[in-house]
């Protein structure tokens, strides 16, 4: 069996297709990028998942409506990707290299593509003039003409790219899991010692016969389940293999993985128990998850947005997107039949604000949109009122 991973830290941000057997994972994982490969690709994997079932919701006059704009961003962002699939590529691209380019292009058929860049040529840091991209590159097209800084959505994951320091970070952790690599193989093999008597010195003859019973015989003899071996006059032979203690080396090297894994999800803002795949205190961490992780980045990619596809007369008219994530977390109404009642009853939600809070689909009925309110709830003015 066989795991396909991306490698993100090559020369020029290009990545690369590897392909990771089991084993090798396990036997090679002192000398090269796999097991970190696999942390990175958990962690994006979350941040992409959770991302990708985010709701775009748009406005118009502080009503929603279903237009172009929610279209591309909730179901079809180019001809050749849905929304998810377009997502899970823009998440990718801004934690690989903490920056991702969103162009658009004009279809045949007179709609708009949305595309994420695969590279480009920043000239910015101006004050008196916009931001240009050259040389913009999407798959096996480069594009001539010059993007400005109102012609594209560009997102930029942390003030300091991290990547460098996770790399420095991971060079420490393969020294050290090259130790343990070694010990653990030293530990979980055989070792025996070959005693020989009256060897002269110089009989070559003696020497050669030796060497193959070493390296042949006796290596051959502890490779297979069943085997015999022979002993010669004048030889004999010690069992030297620790019958206990590679335990220890094996939970050590167990530890030194953890730690890999528990490390790259602090860095990208994501509960270690969530990597772990513990079931207690996961609510909790899932609520930290959004908050630090998975918000930030919707709320940059809604100000981006924002700024780009609404001026600030139209935002003032009640013309807006919002990025909602609250669909991340499952839903169950059973479970919450009581809070419906209440956050229905309050008047604070209407019937179909909940449904759809619940990924249900709304009531086309007017009264579905109304709020309503228990008899039991008033101001405190009527409540302290005289009896007439």
């Amino acid at each position: 069996m066989a795991f396909s991973f991306w490698n993100i830290f090559t020369k020029g941000g290009r990545q690369q297709l590897v392909e990771v057997g089991a084993q090798d994972l396990f036997d090679d994982a002192a000398n090269d990028f796999r097991i970190r490969e696999l942390a990175l690709n958990i962690c994006i994997n979350k941040i992409a998942n959770a991302i990708g079932r985010c709701d775009f919701r748009t406005f118009s006059g502080g009503k929603e409506i279903f237009d172009e704009l929610w279209y591309r961003w909730n179901v079809e962002p180019n001809g050749n990707q849905n929304s998810t699939a377009f997502l899970h590529r823009l998440i990718y691209k801004l934690c690989t290299e903490n920056e991702a380019l969103i162009i658009s292009q004009r279809r045949r058929s007179g709609g708009l593509d949305m595309l994420v860049a695969d590279s480009w040529k920043f000239d910015g840091g101006y004050t008196a003039r916009q931001n240009e991209y050259h040389k913009v590159k999407v798959g096996k097209v480069e594009y001539d003409k010059t993007f400005r800084e109102s012609d594209v959505l560009h997102l930029t994951l942390n003030h300091t790219d991290i990547a460098p320091v996770l790399t420095a970070l991971y060079a420490s952790y393969k020294r050290m899991i090259s130790v343990a690599v070694s010990a653990y193989e030293y530990g979980a093999g055989q070792h025996w010692k070959v005693k020989v008597e009256r060897m002269q010195r110089g009989d070559a003859e003696m020497e050669a016969r030796l060497k193959k019973i070493l390296t042949e015989d006796i290596r051959n003899f502890l490779r297979t389940p069943i085997g015999a071996i022979a002993e010669y006059d004048g030889f004999s032979y010690q069992d030297l293999t620790q019958k206990s203690g590679n335990e220890k080396n094996l939970e050590d090297l167990r530890k030194l993985f953890s730690d890999v894994y528990q490390t790259t999800a602090q860095a990208f803002g994501i509960p270690v128990v969530l990597m772990t795949g513990q079931v207690e205190g996961t609510k909790d961490a899932t609520q930290r998850f959004l908050t630090d992780c998975i918000d930030p980045i919707c709320d940059q990619l809604q100000e981006e947005i924002q700024r780009k596809e609404f001026s600030f007369d139209e935002f003032k008219n009640g013309d807006f997107i919002r990025v909602d994530s609250s669909a991340i977390s499952h839903f169950d109404m059973f479970e919450n039949a009581a809070n419906i009642e209440k956050l229905i009853g309050s008047g604070a939600y209407s019937i179909n604000d909940v449904r759809r809070a619940a990924n249900q689909p709304r009531i086309p009925e007017a009264w579905a949109d109304e709020h309503y309110m228990t008899l039991n709830i008033s101001t405190v003015a009527n409540q302290t009122r005289p009896l007439a």
